[in-house]
C-alpha cells in the first residue's frame, strides 16, 4: 500500500519529505525575498530536466522543465507527498493542484 503524508503548509519538513520522495537533497539558494531559505531541488532519472524551487516564506511553488514550461502556484496550503508516485501541492483557498511525478510528469489543474 502507497503511504501519503499530507503537510498542511510547505515547511521545512515538507521540504526534505519532497527531496527524499526524488531522492535529491534541498539545496538552499543564494538568493532570499525574506532572510529565509529558499530550496532548489533537480530531479534526476526519469524526472531529469524538471527543477522544483520551494519558497516557504511565501507559500510559493515554481517547477520548470528543460523543454520550456514552467509552473507556479502561489497561496500553497496543504502538501500531500504519496510514496514512489508524486509531490500534490494545493492552494490554500480554491480549488486546483500542481502536482509532479517521480518520472517527471507535471501536471496544474486550478478552478
Amino acid at each position: 500500500m502507497t503511504r501519503t503524508q499530507t503537510f498542511p503548509a510547505l515547511d521545512r519538513a515538507a521540504v526534505h519529505a519532497i527531496g527524499a520522495l526524488f531522492e535529491t537533497e534541498p539545496r538552499i539558494e543564494p538568493y532570499t525575498p525574506d532572510g529565509e531559505p529558499v530550496y532548489r531541488l533537480a530531479l534526476a532519472g526519469a524526472g531529469d530536466g524538471v527543477q522544483v524551487v520551494l519558497w516557504p516564506s511565501l507559500a510559493r511553488v515554481d517547477v520548470s522543465s528543460t523543454n520550456s514550461h514552467a509552473w507556479v502556484l502561489k497561496n500553497v496550503g496543504a502538501v500531500d507527498v504519496i510514496d514512489g508516485v508524486e509531490v500534490v501541492f494545493r492552494p490554500s483557498e480554491g480549488k486546483g493542484f500542481l502536482f509532479v511525478a517521480v518520472n517527471g510528469f507535471v501536471n496544474m489543474v486550478m478552478g
